[in-house]
């Protein structure tokens, strides 16, 4: 598409737009398209606004008289309708101004019934410009400063950690921290968009106007509610010169376990208790490890009697701090340091499995051992091991120089048939590359193949360790090139 085929789209969808205005009775004007929308407590005047960026926006709704519709989270704090979420912009419906109008139709009727099953989101951010500061401000849990000073202290990359803090007797204005308060809002049904909103719901005791005056509060941070959800905001507060206070949101974010895990996934709690151990220590067990840990698992043994040199880099977990290592040690320094993992939760063992009394505690001892060394002998000690507990182990490998990722259940879950072998083939293009020693020669297995296989590894565990397997023998997967599926 070429730049003016770009804008023949775009005109095209605009024209198209307001042709569909015009004949719903709009009618243009300097604001906009003004018109009706009938609902089921009347009629409602509005103006409807179409961004620069449309059609890949959608259009602005705003009430011609701004107080005639209530105020409540669906609305904009410049008095916009909050029509269209961020998970609804398949498809770009809202170019078809019928299907657009009917929508809107459907808000003000929802509004006329008060928003009865709303969901209940929680971005109060949004009815706040944001400050100047843009630095990150960063708080735990917040029930224990609640209705008491705090300091925000400077921190790494540009941040500011809470603390406890006292009162300071007059204003601090060349101090590296700042001092503020936690209050608490309750239950929140309107949003709050002043200071003046604000202060009617706080606790008159904190007396904050009189100390943001005085300069000895400048960040108000506020808890929240809104049905079974609680929120938290952080709030830059100045003096005005008129005797009024200037809000601004500042950029905030809690660092506490919940906030740290709510993307792991539904499963992560289920996942916490889990005993996992994983044989294999390189790049595909040290990224099987990774995505276990920010899957929820927080009891892991890594299993590997080698250690990290230059050569790893490239596909391993680990950076170039870890080389010299035994690659267990360096996997858990790199879990407990990116993320939170508990240090005393990941045991390591510096050495091979080559035991069947070994293979047997491992089995015994944990909900799942995987394998990841892509060793035959390890694979079948293993195997027949577990096949002696009546449980299975996984066992995960790359094959043809990364094409290919195989994931067996072994033994099979209720005795379905295994996985049929796997045919592998060298790549003949290009010459093996050998290093100083005695061994095969390096794999060419490309790092996107060695994480594309640890994520599926991870979700068939995770479905083990759940008891909702993905299948009863595993999975195999071809990952041909654009060039090779040409060639079959």
């Amino acid at each position: 598409m070429t730049s003016d085929d770009f804008h023949e789209y775009v005109a095209y969808f605009r024209q198209h737009f307001e042709e569909g205005l015009i004949r719903a009775g709009f009618s243009e004007g300097e604001a906009g398209w003004e018109g009706s929308i009938p609902h089921t407590a009347g009629t409602t005047r509005v103006v409807i606004d179409l961004p620069t960026r449309f059609p890949f926006r959608p259009p602005t709704v705003t009430p011609v008289d701004h107080d005639a519709v209530p105020w409540s989270w669906h609305r904009d704090p410049d008095g916009a309708l909050c029509l269209v979420a961020e998970d609804d912009h398949d498809g770009l419906w809202w170019t078809e101004a019928p299907a657009f109008l009917e929508h809107v139709t459907a808000w003000f009727e929802r509004a006329d019934t008060g928003w009865t099953d709303d969901r209940p989101d929680l971005d109060l951010d949004r009815y706040f410009q944001p400050s100047t500061d843009r630095r990150l401000y960063l708080y735990d849990d917040l029930a224990q400063y609640l209705n008491r000073p705090v300091r925000f202290s400077p921190s790494s990359n540009k941040t500011m950690r809470i603390k406890h803090g006292t009162r300071p007797s007059k204003a601090l204005k060349h101090s590296k921290d700042r001092f503020g308060y936690v209050a608490d809002l309750g239950e929140v049904d309107v949003p709050p968009r002043t200071w003046a909103d604000i202060s009617t719901r706080i606790d008159s005791k904190a007396d904050l106007g009189r100390r943001i005056r005085q300069q000895t509060v400048a960040i108000v941070v506020l808890t929240y509610r809104r049905g079974p959800h609680g929120g938290a905001i952080v709030l830059d507060v100045a003096p005005k010169k008129d005797g009024g206070t200037v809000v601004t949101r500042l950029r905030s974010a809690a660092d506490t376990e919940a906030a740290r895990s709510a993307r792991a996934g539904v499963l992560a709690p289920e996942l916490r208790g889990s005993k996992v151990a994983l044989v294999g220590a390189g790049a595909l067990g040290s990224f099987i490890a990774d995505m276990l840990v920010r899957s929820g698992v927080r009891h892991l043994t890594l299993i590997d009697d080698d250690v990290v040199v230059p050569g790893n880099l490239v596909r391993h977990l680990v950076g170039p701090d870890a080389v010299g290592l035994p690659k267990v040690e360096a996997v858990k320094q790199h879990l407990v340091r990116n993320n939170e993992a508990l240090a005393d939760g990941i045991g390591t063992i510096n050495r091979a499995l080559t035991t069947g009394s070994d293979a047997v505690d491992h089995l015994r001892n944990h909900d799942l051992v995987v394998n990841a060394t892509a060793d035959f002998a390890t694979t079948a000690l293993l195997h027949v091991s577990a096949q002696s507990l009546g449980t299975q182990v996984l066992s995960a490998v790359l094959q043809n120089d990364g094409r290919t990722y195989r994931i067996d259940v072994l033994p099979p879950l209720n005795d379905a048939a295994p996985l049929p072998p796997s045919t592998t083939r060298a790549d003949t293009t290009a010459p093996p590359l050998f290093e100083a020693g005695c061994g095969s020669p390096i794999s060419p297995t490309p790092p996107h193949a060695v994480v594309e296989a640890a994520a599926a590894t991870v979700r068939h565990a995770v479905g083990l360790l759940v008891n909702r397997s993905l299948h009863p023998a595993g999975e195999t997967r071809h990952l041909h090139s654009s060039a090779e599926r040409n060639q079959q």
